[in-house]
């Protein structure tokens, strides 16, 4: 290449552009990758982890416990005595994490549990990091500016909002599966503003196909679903009301039909890449309900475009949407599934109306959290004044120009704001939309020219000049960005011991595997199923995925079981047990200086009843007069409250829990009868040490 050529090169757009791409990967790889430990802190990490080692075929002694069964794949180190059946689970992520590791063994990286574990460090934050560069190229197709797509990804790439479960430590199936979406969407947006009809369709049926894996990989695969179909029918709508000819909005069909037809409609009937996401072809399906009454919507619409421009025949739009909605409801009444209608209404006012769990993306335990003002500010800061000041200029745009792309941001920024309403942990969905708001309006300033010289008015003072301009926005948006920037300074210096949490489980769990029988069963509260499972490689019943199907004898959530018999008297204790125990395998419980602050909920699980209070009764825990009371008022019906309090003088146990087993395991280990206490993992806390995990071996009645 000649000098001048390549001179011009290096001043090229391209070139610029490039090398942006490439600074908001590497800043979005470092403040992701900088949280590596030792070990991964997140608990979900450690399934995601056995899978992986399963798809990768590693044998660290484990793939053993992988059974094929009646066409189903059986992993049975979890809900035993049932197993977990894998084909019910979202395997993408686990899938790629394991093959893509597999390949690299041909460039040398070493095929052992290891060194897939040191990659999985790697996996997240690469993944986020080329999340953040499709919010570069999704904020640019948005809104047509570059600028506009750099602030929003430089936002993305280092906020704390946008780090969920796609950190070094902390590899979820948000790191694969938002960047899928985010690349679902980006192919949607691109096929809507195609002109030819074979592009439209093109971009769209690739948009679907990646909707399909994401929604293999993640349940939050529900919300951008559900922006789609909204941002379609909210624009579908005001369009036809305004009786705009079909041919203005044309695409937008097209591209909706296509999506649907290859991300939803192909998978439900034939089952190729089916999840519980898309699920059977139904519309008890909410999401499926939407997405194959706007289809037929879409169908007639460009069916009737056709008919006029081949045919001649010349209808309002209007009068086609209305009949399109009128055929939908007839054949779902006569169809005799008229109750879909209730089900959509009551859907979106649960939605709205009533912040609970994670409802979006299906539920959970550890995250449950509605939100409020102070969580919003707490979280977004000053970023927070962008969102009604974007949501007023995007308004006004949309009444001049009707663009498709200014009723899609409107509804992210609404839907996102509901999702992080039912719960803290959904700011992941306003960690793109709420930075472009800020990156409109800033690009929008910096654009505005001031008025020439002749027609100011008198008085008026001189604009500023295009360079001061940008000065000006560039100090402002600093500002902005500072808060952010020194919040997510402070999270990720937060995690910098967060694997010191998984430390005591390793060490407990590899005393385990080199000290117990290989038929051993694990009891112990769910949250330590993963790490159990990874480190003992012993039988678990219960763990972090709360999905476990129920066995005769037990209760319909085994958490209740084993809170119970945690709960109950140690005499108590195997009556709760046996139900999961069919082969009567050597049991040992593990007990963890945790479950002090976790007593409330194991209390709750337990559902305290009439029999624990007479149980009490009985044993002469508590006096008739609170006997009385407690059966008067019907006490019993909801939990007491926390086995253990934790005051001002110390740890207090409450008198009618002082004989539970786990609060004698906790202090009092030589009162038990039933229990032997084998191994105890010691941890230093503020200088002095402690038992922060005793594991005891269950003896069973002669």
């Amino acid at each position: 290449m000649a000098e001048e050529d390549w001179r011009s090169y290096l001043q090229s757009a391209r070139l610029k552009r490039f090398s942006i791409i490439l600074a908001i990967f590497f800043i979005g790889f470092a403040t992701r990758y900088i949280t590596k430990n030792q070990l991964l802190f997140d608990p979900d990490s450690y399934w995601w982890y056995q899978l992986a080692i399963y798809f990768a075929g590693i044998d660290d002694g484990r793939l053993q416990y992988f059974h094929q069964v009646g066409g189903k794949t059986i992993y049975e180190l979890a809900y035993y005595p049932t197993g977990r059946v894998l084909n019910n689970e979202l395997l993408l992520l686990p899938f790629a994490i394991g093959f893509s590791y597999k390949i690299l063994g041909i460039f040398g990286a070493p095929q052992t549990a290891e060194g897939l574990l040191n990659y999985m460090f790697f996996f997240g934050p690469f993944f986020g990091a080329l999340t953040a560069v499709l919010a570069y190229f999704l904020g640019r197709t948005l809104t047509g500016s570059d600028r506009a797509g750099i602030i929003a990804a430089v936002f993305y790439s280092f906020a704390h909002f946008a780090m969920t479960r796609n950190t070094a430590g902390d590899t979820g199936q948000e790191s694969l599966g938002t960047f899928l979406l985010f690349l679902m969407l980006l192919l949607f947006l691109m096929s809507v503003r195609q002109r030819d009809a074979r592009l439209v369709a093109g971009y769209a049926a690739a948009s679907g196909l990646v909707f399909l894996l994401a929604a293999n990989t993640w349940g939050g695969t529900k919300f951008y679903w559900g922006l789609i179909i909204s941002s379609v029918f909210a624009y579908l709508a005001y369009n036809v009301a305004l009786n705009r000819p079909l041919g203005e909005y044309r695409s937008v069909c097209v591209a909706f039909s296509s999506f649907v037809l290859v991300g939803v409609v192909f998978p439900a009937v034939t089952g190729v890449g089916r999840s519980y996401v898309i699920g059977h072809l139904s519309i008890q399906n909410v999401f499926q309900s939407l997405s194959y009454l706007l289809l037929l919507v879409c169908l007639f619409l460009v069916g009737y475009d056709w008919l006029r421009r081949e045919r001649g025949i010349a209808l309002q739009p209007r009068v086609i949407f209305a009949a399109a909605i009128a055929v939908a409801v007839v054949g779902i009444f006569l169809a005799g599934r008229g109750d879909v209608f209730q089900r959509i209404l009551d859907f979106i006012a649960y939605l709205v109306f009533t912040p609970e769990e994670k409802g979006l993306t299906g539920k959970t335990v550890a995250y449950y959290r509605p939100t409020g003002f102070a969580e919003f500010k707490g979280t977004f800061g000053i970023l927070l004044l962008a969102a009604p000041a974007g949501l007023l200029l995007l308004a006004r745009d949309f009444y001049r120009s009707r663009d498709f792309n200014l009723v899609f941001m409107i509804l992210f920024l609404i839907l996102g704001v509901v999702a992080f309403r039912w719960m803290i942990r959904l700011s992941f969905f306003l960690a793109f939309i709420l930075p472009l708001m800020v990156a409109i309006l800033f690009v929008r300033y910096a654009r505005s020219e001031p008025a020439p010289t002749g027609q100011r008015g008198k008085g008026e003072k001189d604009g500023l000049s295009g360079r001061m301009r940008l000065l000006a926005v560039f100090v402002v948006l600093l500002f902005v960005l500072s808060p952010v920037l020194v919040r997510s300074v402070e999270t990720l210096k937060g995690q910098k011991y967060a694997d010191q949490g998984v430390v005591p489980w390793k060490l407990a769990g590899e005393w385990l595997k080199q000290n117990t029988p290989e038929e051993a069963l694990l009891i112990h509260w769910w949250d330590y199923g993963y790490h159990l499972q990874t480190f003992a490689i012993r039988r678990t019943i219960v763990d972090g995925g709360n999905a476990a199907p129920p066995v005769e004898g037990g209760s319909r959530n085994r958490n209740v079981d084993v809170a119970k018999a945690f709960v109950y008297p140690e005499d108590e204790f195997y009556r709760y047990i046996k139900p999961y125990n069919p082969e009567n395998r050597p049991i040992y419980v593990l007990m963890s200086i945790e479950e002090i602050g976790k007593s409330g909920a194991i209390t709750y699980h337990s559902g305290v009843t009439k029999q624990l209070v007479e149980l009490w009764r009985k044993y002469g825990i508590i006096s008739e007069a609170r006997y009385r009371e407690i059966m008067e008022k019907k006490l019993y019906e909801d939990p007491i409250g926390s086995i253990i309090m934790q005051t001002q003088q110390g740890i207090q146990v409450l008198p009618e829990f002082q004989d539970a087993t786990m609060v004698k395991m906790l202090f009092f280990p030589d009162q038990l009868k039933r229990f032997k206490l084998v191994y105890t993992v010691n941890v230093n806390m503020g200088g002095q040490v402690v038992p922060y995990v005793r594991i005891y071996r269950y003896i069973p009645e002669e």
